[in-house]
């Protein structure tokens, strides 16, 4: 039996942890944690990145193996040792870090390892591909089920690992940071099928940085900070400020940070900018220095594009000029010597060497700077390094761990940080703070706030329209490939902002 707050503690747990621990070398990731879980219940399990969220839901879902502590289901002890045990359990994992074999279709992505085959056990492809496609309608994606993953954008191939998941039969569905490629759109189509599924007895275990999915959603939060148990409360009862707090251990003021410097003379003129592709139609903006300039849109309306045409990435045409120079931007290195800093929305496929150390992917946009005679400066670099996840906010046992075992979010600082050390005057950022817990995001923004008033132009890319309201001082709106919509400081306006993103236009407010 549930109630509004989710189901009452007389039933039996669907899942119970108690005592979890995991360390690895250096790092004790967890610590003697418990945790319960009910049947039709969504649950948050919330902290800061490297609270040890992710090392708890990859223990339930058989990819780690806790050091000390049990796991029940359904008042059982059991032993998850790998995903095909919690599979078989009906543990069924979402992970922000995506795991499909791009190579292959849509349909037989969602169905891998359990394609239909007919009565002489060969592939039952229209089978498959019907079976993909009720899925696929189920959560909206419109996208055919025998097209390639490779040629898909990432948000639609984390709908595809999303399609794949609810697949299968699962009792407790386990979503990762599973909507953080996502649109606001895709976002609110995923909620409302989990609510749905929740409705009809499936457990949902919800880690998210997302605070608005959350409190929709979610009916008990479990906290945990440094791989403790901070607490289990109740939502929505439990206050986001209060929820924060437990997080990081104290308030955060001024969330967005606050710059006092006026915008000074255009850094960056953008005349008719264009991808050769037709995904971002001709383009034209002013950026000055000191301002913040947020640029809003869905996935496909050209708000990427445009940031990987400034980066270098698409080959585009038109005059990007940068301080009154024309600069050719035909790939990262020239925009980067021209003094435009990216850094793309593909963190782990574009902008990291997992099986490198955390210094050497720091290091990567210094090597000219760190060499003499083409000999590496070993000392200046360790130096540099050290100081730089110092000031970043880098938690890790030491800069000579690959940085594949860092979190998500401390990944994503050292990118960020590689990227701001260069000293750019303009720097063009895709989703810079995706996958990052409250208390980094608030340390970036006051990070950009800082090179805004130091007299950087900063152009950020955000799915989060209150990211954007909260940071820039102007926002342009893509749709179809075109700015639709522009909004300053004065006017900003969400529900304006989100209509022109999904309808190129601002609708009338009823009265």
């Amino acid at each position: 039996m549930t109630d509004q707050h989710g189901p009452t503690t007389t039933t039996q747990p669907l899942i119970r942890v108690e005592g979890a621990s995991k360390s690895f070398p250096g790092v004790r990731a967890l610590d003697n944690v418990d945790l319960t879980i009910h049947a039709g219940e969504i649950h948050a399990l919330t902290g800061e990145n490297g609270s040890g969220k992710s090392t708890l839901s990859k223990i339930i879902g058989g990819l780690y193996t806790p050091d000390s502590g049990r796991i029940y289901v359904d008042g059982e002890l059991v032993s998850i040792p790998n995903p095909a045990v919690a599979l078989e359990h009906g543990i069924v994992t979402i992970s922000q870090e995506l795991t499909l074999a791009t190579s292959l279709t849509v349909a037989e992505n969602i169905y891998l390892g359990r394609l239909p085959r007919t009565r002489l056990g060969i592939i039952d492809w229209p089978r498959l591909k019907a079976d993909a496609r009720r899925i696929l309608d189920r959560l909206g994606v419109h996208v055919s089920p025998t097209t390639r993953v490779s040629s898909l954008s990432i948000e639609l191939q984390q709908e595809i690992e999303i399609a794949r998941a609810l697949s299968t039969d699962a009792r407790l569905l386990i979503l990762d940071e599973a909507t953080s490629s996502l649109s606001e759109t895709a976002t609110d189509r995923l909620l409302t099928v989990v609510e749905e599924l929740a409705a009809s007895g499936v457990a949902v275990l919800m880690i998210s940085h997302r605070m608005p999915e959350l409190y929709r959603s979610a009916t008990r939060a479990t906290v945990l900070r440094d791989g403790a148990l901070v607490g289990d409360v109740p939502l929505p009862e439990t206050t986001e400020e209060q929820l924060v707090r437990m997080m990081v251990g104290r308030d955060l003021q001024d969330y967005f940070g606050s710059r006092d410097v006026e915008p000074g003379e255009v850094v960056l003129e953008v005349q008719d900018l264009e991808t050769l592709d037709g995904s971002l139609k001709p383009t034209s903006f002013k950026l000055r220095k000191g301002q913040i300039l947020g640029v809003a849109g869905l996935v496909g309306s050209g708000k990427t594009e445009l940031g990987l045409a400034l980066g270098g990435v698409l080959p585009s045409r038109g005059d990007v000029i940068v301080n009154g120079y024309t600069a050719y931007v035909g790939s990262p290195r020239e925009a980067l010597a021209h003094g435009i800093g990216f850094v793309p929305e593909d963190r782990k496929g574009q902008c990291i060497l997992p099986g490198r150390s955390v210094a050497e992917n720091f290091a990567l946009s210094w090597m000219q700077q760190l060499s003499r005679l083409g000999v590496m400066q070993l000392g200046v670099e360790r130096r540099r390094v050290e100081s730089s996840m110092e000031r970043y906010g880098v938690v890790a046992a030491s800069s000579g761990v690959a940085i594949s075992t860092l979190s998500g979010g401390n990944q994503q600082k050292v990118v960020l940080g590689r990227v701001f050390a260069r000293g750019c005057e303009v720097y063009v950022l895709t989703e810079p703070t995706r996958g990052v817990d409250v208390g980094a995001k608030s340390a970036i923004y006051r990070l950009l706030q800082d090179l805004a008033s130091q007299g950087a132009a900063i152009i950020i890319i955000s799915s989060e329209i209150p990211e954007l309201l909260g940071m820039a001082d102007e926002i342009v709106v893509y749709h179809q490939g075109e700015i639709r919509g522009r909004f300053g400081s004065d006017d900003f306006d969400e529900e304006a902002v989100a209509s022109v993103a999904v309808a190129g236009r601002v609708h009338a407010k009823a009265s």
